[in-house]
């Protein structure tokens, strides 16, 4: 209890704190301010552009409201707001060793199953997966090498990096676990289709863009998880530019941006950091402003997390009623751009899948709180 009327509190202070220099940055914001968290900058003249991106496309309405990364918060206000969510557990060695850089690039299946094995709970979480009606294996799995055979090495690190995010967030009060299952739900589908877009699409590296998928919620996590639940309610919101909007007027910052300090705190490779949260942005930044070798696995990875948000809350049944072009949420304003990227040719097709629907609909049985979603 004590630790709630301190979370309380000092969410008050941050809040009040926000307002009040918030509102004098944005009259004058100081020249000397250092940015200490990276983030992707917008394109400028004689940078690389997406490919396909034309000079007289029709620009983009005014975003819903101005988005505040975290590089614009002084560095006191950054420290202020990551010791709110101090109370988080770090995250495992096994989570750090599965979004490292070296890993993502030089990682054998013999030293990814001894990380795995190193970590039981999490092996013995990935056994039961692999061998729940989702894969329809007709032989059991018994090992976790054979796990890496029958899935391979994408699929496996994912499922091992959702279960190693899972350990760090239990709920104080069982009111809370029903939002925690909505947001596991959210991101274990959008991390299935980022498995099945990233094979369909011209993507160089398949698991960097699942894992940056996963992390992506790990903000979102964090504010469920330890935010009071009266001010908590506040931040439900139908849709996510109103969570977002609501999330940065409560707290400081929309969810994402909390994550990116989360994870600059944890340790996290700056790399790893910018393909998780700078994604959100996409919500009030164009698809034509981003640099064209991140454009199209920052795109795919917002289209992930909000489908994989609309399907986990039950507002969107299946895939093969979601029409990226046509679709009038201001969720996807500014990233239906992407639509005239040559790259994303077959994502429209591969959005629709019969193949994709049924394996999302067999993963959702498996979730928790499936049956109440």
């Amino acid at each position: 209890m004590s630790n709630i009327i301190w979370l309380a509190v000092a969410l008050g202070v941050v809040a009040l704190a926000w307002v009040v220099l918030g509102q004098r940055s944005q009259r004058s914001r100081p020249e000397a301010m250092k940015r200490v968290i990276p983030v992707a900058q917008p394109t400028e003249a004689g940078s690389s552009a997406p490919s396909g991106a034309t000079e007289d496309a029709e620009p983009d309405p005014p975003a819903p409201f101005h988005w505040v990364s975290a590089a614009e918060v002084p560095p006191a206000r950054q420290a202020a707001l990551v010791a709110v969510f101090q109370h988080i557990p770090r995250p495992s060695r096994l989570m750090l060793h599965l979004v490292s850089t070296d890993l993502l690039s030089e990682a054998s299946s013999a030293q990814l199953v001894d990380l795995i094995v190193s970590e039981p709970v999490i092996a013995g979480k990935l056994l039961s997966a692999v061998n729940s009606p989702l894969y329809g294996l007709e032989t059991p799995v018994t090992s976790v090498a054979q796990a890496v055979i029958h899935l391979g090495l994408t699929e496996v690190r994912a499922i091992c990096l959702r279960y190693a995010m899972m350990s760090s967030f239990a709920p104080d009060a069982p009111v809370r676990q029903p939002m925690l299952d909505r947001v596991w739900r959210a991101s274990a589908l959008a991390s299935e289709l980022a498995q099945h877009l990233t094979a369909e699409l011209p993507i160089e590296d398949r698991g960097a863009v699942v894992s940056a998928v996963l992390l992506s919620f790990l903000g979102r996590l964090a504010v469920v998880a330890t935010t009071p639940m009266g001010l908590l309610k506040d931040l439900v919101q139908p849709d996510h530019p109103g969570r977002c909007a609501a999330e940065q007027a409560q707290l400081g910052l929309p969810a994402s941006e909390i994550g990116r300090l989360l994870m600059a705190q944890w340790g996290l490779p700056a790399s790893v950091i910018a393909d998780a949260s700078d994604a959100d942005e996409l919500l009030v930044r164009s698809y034509r402003s981003l640099d064209g070798a991140r454009a199209l696995p920052l795109a795919l990875g917002y289209l992930c997390a909000r489908l994989g948000e609309l399907l986990a809350q039950g507002q969107l049944k299946s895939l093969q009623d979601f029409d990226l072009a046509s679709d009038p949420s201001p969720t996807f304003t500014r990233v239906k751009a992407c639509l005239a990227d040559p790259r994303m040719a077959r994502l429209p097709l591969a959005l629709t899948s019969p193949e994709l629907a049924a394996r999302l609909q067999r993963l959702m049985a498996t979730l928790p709180g499936a049956a109440a979603a």
